[in-house]
């Protein structure tokens, strides 16, 4: 623990300072999101209202301020939707549908603890695993067409991993557009956070042009007016302009599903590099909040590497003003408490995000570890970090 508390002092120094790097500077007194000590809360985490209410006192327990609520994960909603099936991690062990709304019951709960909520949305996930969704409703059955496909008709096939959407069609954008408007209507929220918003390359063999089917290659020579023959069609090309339909989207969620609330933050998890993030997953997030379609950024530098740490943080600041750079550490990944202090030290400690629940509190999540040393892991990870915010958080 003394070591902890000199990384805290580190911080701590840090924040007297404020001589920090980046093209931008910090947020005034005026700032709603001066300070954002976030955690992310994921669909594994609850399955009973108690569950729900256990998780955001958890949360506010060691001075967390917001919480990433997951209530979208693979085309399918962890909340009373008309547009998409409920979750099947709510139906595991319970094949009926929940008597009760864990998002409104996560907002409520925030709200008594003072805590802001952003609706945690997976954006092109399909579905994942080796079969498909029962629910005939789930739009894996009822649009097909929605499906990745590459030059040769060739479907993307169901695998341990996810598979997507296309990415480039306009009914894609519709459908993803208005469930977060639905959303964002329905609920009094603080935030949208958007994950897997990029094109999903490692879940696609790279001699395969996808998406390929006519339709998109169609809209490609449409849009750009360059030839869409798979034989002779410049696959560079082809992929920024596979950026440029996801950054569209981008841009339509904001306009579409947000801009009529005001006080609603769109947010994203992106790479943990902005040339990571643009280049092979054709994630332009950079422009997204540089151009304003986009408030905030969460790189997901998620390592137990310091170094790799560092230069990925300072990587994002040098492209993107600081205030709109919220880094994600990865809690998982460390095996000691004062990496993850280190590591809060490294950026800017009064804006953070930790992943995820699981890492820090007991949880229902089927894949934690519960035995001795991990208990006691976790929590000695949530003591230094509720000492670590509470100070940072002191007048």
């Amino acid at each position: 623990m003394q070591l902890i508390r000199v990384f805290i002092g580190i911080c701590l120094l840090v924040i007297s300072g404020c001589v920090l790097t980046g093209q931008g500077t910090l947020g005034d007194s005026n700032d709603s999101f001066a300070t954002e000590h976030g955690i992310w809360i994921t669909r594994w985490d609850y399955q009973t209202p108690a569950d729900v209410r256990q998780a955001i006192a958890d949360a506010a327990s060691i001075g967390i301020t917001d919480v990433y609520w997951q209530v979208r994960g693979q085309a399918d909603a962890y909340y009373p939707s008309t547009k998409e099936p409920w979750g099947i991690e709510l139906l595991k062990y319970n094949p009926n549908p929940p008597s009760f709304d864990p998002f409104e019951i996560a907002i409520d709960e925030c709200k008594y603890h003072n805590l802001r909520i952003h609706a945690w949305v997976n954006v092109m996930p399909l579905w994942r695993g080796k079969e498909p969704p029962t629910d005939r409703t789930h739009i894996y059955h009822t649009n097909p067409e929605w499906r990745l496909r590459d030059e040769n008709g060739e479907v993307q096939k169901l695998h341990d991993g996810y598979i997507v959407v296309n990415p480039v069609l306009d009914q894609v954008h519709d459908h993803i557009v208005g469930v977060i408007r639905d959303i964002v209507k329905r609920y009094d929220i603080d935030g949208v956070h958007l994950d897997y918003v990029r094109y999903l390359a490692d879940e696609v063999k790279p001699e395969q042009l996808m998406p390929g089917d006519p339709v998109s290659r169609a809209l490609y020579a449409k849009q750009t007016g360059k030839s869409s023959d798979p034989l002779t069609i410049d696959r560079t090309q082809y992929k920024r302009w596979i950026a440029s339909r996801i950054s569209t989207l981008v841009a339509r969620i904001e306009d579409e599903s947000i801009n009529n609330k005001r006080g609603v933050r769109l947010s994203a998890a992106v790479w943990r590099r902005p040339d990571l993030a643009s280049g092979r997953y054709l994630q332009d997030a950079a422009d997204w909040v540089n151009q304003g379609a986009m408030d905030a950024i969460m790189p997901m530098i998620y390592t137990d590497k310091n170094e790799q740490y560092r230069s990925d943080l300072a990587s994002w600041q040098a492209v993107v003003e600081q205030k709109r750079v919220v880094p994600g550490i990865g809690v998982y990944k460390h095996n000691q408490p004062s990496q993850t202090i280190y590591q809060t030290a490294i950026g800017d400690p009064r804006r953070f995000g930790v992943f995820a629940y699981a890492s820090l509190f007991e949880s229902p999540n089927p894949d934690q570890k519960k035995d001795e040393a991990s208990v006691q892991l976790r929590a000695s990870q949530r003591r230094a970090l509720a000492d670590l915010i509470q100070r940072i958080q002191s007048p």
